[in-house]
């Protein structure tokens, strides 16, 4: 995607697909310096606008968190502080950076991805995943014997979760006792897990 940089961080309401595209910049191309002028740069943030059309960006928020992946592989955090609804799905988002900004006000426009949504854990299929009174569970194969792994599902599309191991405390607040927990199994990766 490509990000353009602008001025004006006390009213964002001039912002357009339209208005940015007449900008006609160049992607990664550098601001040249000057002995005759000068710009103002806050230290403490930078301002991103991106027309976009993704279901994702239809659904945003003002102060929605997001991170920001940059063209040299840095990840940074944003927060989307103003959008501009377009026709259909199509938005404009303004982003405000605290990090990075060094570099980033070096740059008329940039190229970066936005990951709406990180999640750690093991990546399983959706027919994997069995439930019983609220919880969800797998079955682990053990030396030709089953055995249920009770697992917390962080995110899920039509296809796979991704899922990590309650914690003792959690499983605390389900009413289970202290043997239970301490004999528990937990999954981990390379297991052998049955599919439904």
């Amino acid at each position: 995607m490509v990000w353009k940089k602008f001025c004006g961080v006390d009213d964002f309401s001039y912002l357009s697909t339209e208005f940015l595209e007449s900008l006609h910049t160049k992607s990664s191309s550098m601001i040249g310096t000057s002995t005759e002028k000068g710009k103002v740069v806050n230290n403490f943030a930078c301002y991103l606008a991106c027309p976009m059309d993704t279901e994702k960006a239809s659904t945003a928020k003002v102060g929605d968190k997001v991170t920001l992946r940059l063209a040299d592989a840095k990840e940074v955090e944003a927060e989307i502080v103003y959008i501009v609804q377009e026709k259909d799905d199509a938005c404009v988002i303004v982003f405000q950076i605290t990090e990075e900004v060094e570099t980033l006000v070096e740059y008329r426009e940039i190229y970066v991805d936005v990951i709406w949504w990180s999640y750690h854990g093991l990546k399983i299929s959706n027919s994997a995943i069995l439930e019983e009174n609220d919880l969800s569970y797998v079955e682990k194969s053990k030396a030709g014997f089953r055995e249920k792994i009770y697992v917390k599902i962080l995110r899920q599309n039509d296809t796979y979760s991704i899922i990590e191991n309650y914690t003792d405390e959690e499983l605390k607040d389900f009413g289970w006792d202290s043997e239970k927990i301490k004999k528990r199994e937990k999954l981990n990766v390379y297991d052998e897990i049955l599919l439904h």
